[in-house]
């Protein structure tokens, strides 16, 4: 490297070939500190920057010693230039390079997707709060001055840069100077900076905001909002769309010269950002580019709405019907009818017809409905709360925006065109990666869907059937209640038979009564819920079914498309990269050429593949996975009508068994406390005289009658409890049991159909 390129001040070197960004009053190179080798970024001032007056040439310098936030460039120095051409400003280095950059790349055509855009709206507006506390105004807002640092934890940070037009300025002061980007520009500014019209309007901190805005709709988008047919040099135009769109417009758009403006209101569907931010964001955009003066946003508005913004538990959800990951964010305070509301709005399933499960549990067994959002918790995207809907159980794949064909190359070589050409292969490559991506997790997360349901089917069939086994014993118990009621009732009869007047102690025929009503358990329903427990938990039916069926469906994140597709987009980059190196040599050898065309051809070949590998490879077999989702769908909800109905009749059991154990022991009693009655009465000495070895017999039997009768008493009182316990364990379930509502034809199946579900 010859010194003719290297540079320096005291502490630091740098390289004037190693260009980080260039603005109109100076440069930023790459540099060194001469001490430590630390890498750093060099701020040095051309002539233009020495025409401005003393006073605002010492002013970035002074505001960049003035901020320390982390979301700012931190300063290093501030140093002479050894070559006496003045002072440079030493700053860290963000090797992350300018958001404007990151922007600029093939993959965030599109702009970046919901994650990033989310850490930038959170440090520019922790950046600009900042600022704001200390009284000052950037006036140059942009892209190309927000910085991305990559710390040692390996965290991204973005930060603030180019302090050239900040000054300082309460709320309510006014400046006259004019700074800052055209088309960032707030349209005042713009009237008096780029149309050159004498307005007497001074300008408050406010402008920001409009830039602010522009900068986060670039970011959310890829694009501008205001685009003018021709871009920069159609001036009037662009002041006509930012001044004449209407408050809510949040983009207008020319597409042929002299032809209409598209107005709208929302973001475009290509966007990276989900439905559920969307939502959160459009109203933020919509007031920080409000040009009616009376409607403008003050700064603790925005720093207001950013907070809620961040604040919300994000929670991931699958709806199964659609094959759709949707996106809910949750107020701090907002509760499960929030939740419900949230998934409607972007899925039409109205709330009571929602099934919510997580981790194969229904959501309500996670959180109640007063669950604030704050307690809810995180939901990762490959484990989302599954969404199913109670009327229908029809599965299709979700509908795409259609996807731009890739370009080709004319037949000429051109250097210049080339690389673009190759730049759009590339975004068009990006998007083919992340649908295929987006395929592979929604068969994943078809899979997860039917693991749940079996789970939750099992456990359903499990929960019946151990009540089932808990009233057979019940039965028995009761069964050894009335043998021992009716030795009593016997032995009584026979004391009795000496009375001249015994009343009638002969019961009801219990025990016929008894069999009769049990005849329905052991016959009917065990052998029913016990069919269910073999087929749909021991030998897990629903889940064999989907293997099954799956079998010959090649899953795409199992063949590793998405993998591939990574693979393919990297060769479309790397050409790309070859024909910019190419762009920049502007004239190429014979050999050179020779490359040159190859790298098309490369270009082309990789889009080719790409497409291929999502039209016939991964698209394909989500179209049949739906198609077999829909059988498991349809037998989840045949098992679960069927286990609910048949719990129903085992609820019923159980009532009708109770009230014949309440007779029995109401009977029971009434005829003791009548023979105890007798006794105290004296009304046995009117009796016939017995032996006294009788006597003794008989009142040893009855003792030992009592005994039994209170083992037996407190054994069933014992299993009550437990039956009590299991139904309220299960209540919440119950609550949300998929079935209360499902169609009427599986609704409609009788007791006795079970035997063949």
């Amino acid at each position: 490297m010859t010194s003719a390129f290297l540079r320096g001040s005291s502490n630091f070197v740098w390289i004037t070939t190693s260009v980080l960004g260039k603005g109109a009053t100076g440069a930023v190179y790459q540099g060194v500190n001469k001490n430590n080798g630390e890498p750093v970024a060099v701020k040095t001032f051309n002539q233009a920057s020495h025409l401005r007056s003393s006073e605002v040439q010492l002013r970035e310098f002074e505001v960049i010693q003035r901020v320390k936030h982390e979301n700012i460039v931190k300063l290093l120095a501030i140093e002479d230039e050894q070559d006496g051409r003045g002072k440079v400003i030493v700053m860290e280095l963000c090797t992350g390079g300018s958001l404007f950059t990151i922007l600029e790349d093939p993959e965030n055509t599109y702009g970046l997707q919901e994650e990033e855009f989310l850490l930038v709206l959170s440090h520019l507006t922790a950046g600009m709060k900042h600022l704001r506390d200390n009284n000052l105004v950037h006036r140059d807002l942009k892209p190309g001055n927000i910085m991305k640092f990559i710390a040692e934890d390996g965290r991204t940070i973005y930060k603030l840069t180019d302090f050239g037009a900040a000054r300082e300025l309460q709320e309510d002061q006014k400046f006259v100077s004019l700074y800052g980007t055209e088309e960032y520009l707030h349209p005042d500014l713009f009237e008096r900076a780029v149309l050159k019209k004498p307005v007497g309007t001074a300008f408050g901190a406010t402008v920001d905001l409009w830039s602010i805005g522009v900068t986060l709709y670039h970011v959310a988008t890829g694009n501008l909002p205001f685009r003018p047919f021709g871009g920069r040099r159609n001036k009037e135009t662009m002041f006509f769309i930012t001044t004449k769109k209407a408050t809510g417009v949040i983009s207008g758009i020319q597409l042929r010269d002299n032809g209409p403006i598209e107005w709208s209101k929302d973001l475009p569907s290509n966007s990276r950002l989900s439905a559920g931010l969307k939502r959160l964001v459009i109203p933020l955009l919509a007031g920080l580019m409000e040009t009616d003066h009376k409607r403008v946003w003050k700064f603790d508005r925005f720093f207001s709405e950013v907070t809620d913004i961040l604040s919300r538990k994000l929670l991931h959800i699958y709806h199964l019907n659609k094959s759709q990951s949707v996106r809910v964010y949750l107020h701090p305070e907002g509760t499960f009818a929030e939740v419900q509301s949230l998934i409607m709005e972007q899925t039409n399933v109205a709330p009571h017809k929602q099934i919510l499960l997580l981790k194969d549990r229904p959501l309500l067994d996670v959180v109640d409905e007063n669950t604030p959002g704050r307690g809810y918790p995180k939901i990762e995207e490959e484990c989302p709360i599954m969404l199913l809907s109670r009327d229908s159980n029809n599965v299709v794949t979700a509908s795409e925006n259609p996807l731009p064909d890739f370009p080709s190359f004319p037949t000429l070589v051109s250097v210049e065109n080339d690389a673009s050409i190759a730049k759009v292969a590339c975004s068009v490559g990006h998007e083919c990666k992340r649908r295929i991506e987006k395929l592979a997790q929604t068969s994943r997360l078809n899979g997860l869907c039917v693991e749940v349901m079996s789970t939750v089917v099992s456990r359903d069939i499990e929960r019946v059937l151990q009540r089932s086994e808990n009233l057979q014993a019940l039965s028995s118990y009761v069964r050894d209640v009335v043998n021992v009621a009716c030795r009593s009732h016997n032995a009584i009869r026979e004391l009795d038979s000496g009375s001249d007047n015994v009343p009638n102690t002969v019961p009801t025929d219990w025990k016929t009564e008894l069999n009769n009503l049990t005849k329905e358990l052991s016959e009917n329903l065990a052998p029913a819920i016990k069919q269910l427990h073999d087929r749909y938990v021991s030998e897990k039916t629903l889940l064999r079914k989907w293997l099954d069926s799956s079998r010959n469906v090649v899953c795409p994140s199992e063949a590793r498309m998405p993998n591939i597709a990574r693979t393919l987009v990297d060769r479309l980059r790397e050409s790309w990269q070859h024909l910019l190196r190419d762009k920049a040599t502007r004239s190429l050898t014979y050999n050179d050429e020779q490359f040159h065309v190859l790298e098309r051809i490369k270009v082309v070949d990789a889009g080719r593949q790409l497409r291929s590998l999502l039209d016939q490879k991964a698209a394909p077999p989500l179209a049949q996975q739906a198609e077999n989702m829909a059988d498991c769908y349809i037998m989840a909800q045949t098992v679960f009508s069927q286990t609910q109905i048949l719990e129903k009749d085992v609820t019923q059991y159980e009532q009708n068994l109770h009230r014949f154990k309440c007779i029995v022991v109401e009977a029971d009693r009434v005829i003791h406390d009548r023979l105890l009655t007798k006794q105290l009465r004296g009304e046995g000495k009117k009796e016939k005289l017995r032996s006294k070895e009788e006597c003794l017999k008989f009142s040893k039997a009855i003792e030992e009658m009592i005994n039994m009768k209170r083992s037996i008493r407190d054994t069933v009182v014992e299993n009550s409890q437990l039956i009590n316990q299991i139904r309220d364990i299960t209540h919440n379930f119950q609550q949300e049991d998929w079935v209360n509502q499902l169609q009427e034809v599986t609704l409609s199946l009788q007791p006795g159909d079970v035997a063949n579900p």
